[in-house]
């Protein structure tokens, strides 16, 4: 027998999805929208606290994973009134253990329970890069992840899940995020700036081995899935805002650009720490489309005066105030965030970044109703 998941959503809502379709595709365009879309980030920890599920219980098999990302999708499609427009023919889950990175290299992982997972460091001493090797793609933990992949897809058939009584198609997917600098310091940790400046050529070495892994992984886990090659990729940067422009110029430009190479615009790009001093060599030499969830600490003045207008922003303020408010300080907030960065098209509002597990609901509807306030001032 079928497991029957019934997702409800108010009738006002699924209507309302066309107009949140067209304020999201026009943004993408730079068009005039009726006011900026909020988009907030709700990842697995803060979802999972929503659902009232735990993170161990993600572990325990690809059954009980599965449910829970089935309910995760389920309680946010029920609950969080941001302006993401919802998917009313199909859901779309993918194994999910946590935010690691470079999971394809033969890395300890130290699992915390409830609490998200963490990497042991491969290298403690740069020498032992000189032994390393670009490891197969369904190794480490990946082999983990595509195992269940294989079993989430056989088992798409055992669900029956409605949106409002209506039948919606159950999909598995699985995709490799992350880049060349967050699995090079998942593998040598902090060390790999020291390392930078020490012994500059062997990091060079490990970064062609962590640029070939992601891209041989991509092509991997493209051809599990059915998807055509060349497509475009979420690329992270993460712990890249640790260095200097000098440096980043040296060891993340190009090998992010050999990513992008193979992998077709648009160039989506992740950093949430603070980026001040690193903007224009992203905008210019690494020549993004997509600055997907900067974080609070970049100066918004500086967002926009270099990307407003040519490239497509989301991020905002600091997640804590979304969290613990008051209220009117954050719609104060995003009010300044968006008519600071929305006056010339191409800005998503949400926090910076990422939702913090137990933000009452309300404060994202706080959120929607800074974008409207906006929307007046910035129309007078």
């Amino acid at each position: 027998m079928k497991k029957r998941i019934d997702i409800v959503v108010p009738e006002d809502v699924i209507e309302s999805n066309p107009k949140r379709t067209e304020r999201f595709e026009k943004t993408k365009r730079f068009e005039k929208t009726d006011r900026v879309p909020v988009y907030a980030g709700y990842y697995m920890d803060a979802m999972l606290v929503g659902s009232g599920n735990r993170f161990s219980q993600m572990l325990k098999g690809p059954q009980e994973q599965m449910d829970c990302l089935i309910l995760n999708q389920k309680w946010r499609m029920e609950n969080v009134r941001d302006d993401f427009p919802l998917n009313l023919n199909s859901i779309v889950i993918e194994p999910n253990f946590g935010a690691l990175r470079g999971v394809e290299f033969p890395m300890e992982i130290k699992w915390n329970g409830d609490d998200m997972p963490k990497s042991i460091h491969l290298i403690n001493d740069v020498e032992e890069i000189d032994d390393l090797v670009v490891p197969s793609p369904d190794t480490g933990v990946n082999a983990l992840r595509i195992e269940y992949f294989k079993k989430m897809k056989e088992r798409v058939g055992d669900y029956d899940i409605r949106l409002n009584g209506e039948e919606i198609e159950l999909k598995v997917d699985l995709n490799h995020p992350g880049g060349p600098i967050p699995s090079a310091f998942g593998i040598c940790g902090p060390n790999l700036f020291m390392w930078m400046m020490l012994d500059p050529n062997r990091i060079h070495k490990l970064l062609e081995i962590t640029t070939k892994s992601h891209l041989q992984v991509i092509d991997y886990f493209d051809q599990l899935t059915g998807r055509e090659s060349g497509h475009w990729v979420w690329a992270g940067c993460d712990t890249g805002e640790m260095i200097s422009p000098k440096m980043f110029k040296e060891f993340v430009v190009p090998y992010y650009l050999k990513i992008w190479e193979v992998q077709h615009r648009p160039r989506v790009f992740h950093m949430c720490g603070n980026i001040d001093h690193l903007l224009e060599i992203i905008r210019d030499e690494l020549d993004i489309d997509v600055l997907e969830h900067f974080g609070f600490p970049t100066d918004r003045k500086k967002l926009a005066d270099t990307f407003s207008g040519k490239t497509l922003m989301r991020g905002g303020p600091h997640p804590a105030l979304i969290k613990d408010g008051p209220k009117d300080k954050i719609i104060d907030e995003c009010v300044d965030y968006i008519t600071t960065l929305g006056q010339k098209g191409g800005y998503m509002l949400a926090e910076g970044a990422t939702v913090v597990p137990g933000t009452p609901l309300e404060n994202i509807d706080a959120m929607v109703e800074a974008s409207k306030r906006a929307s007046e001032i910035m129309n007078n």
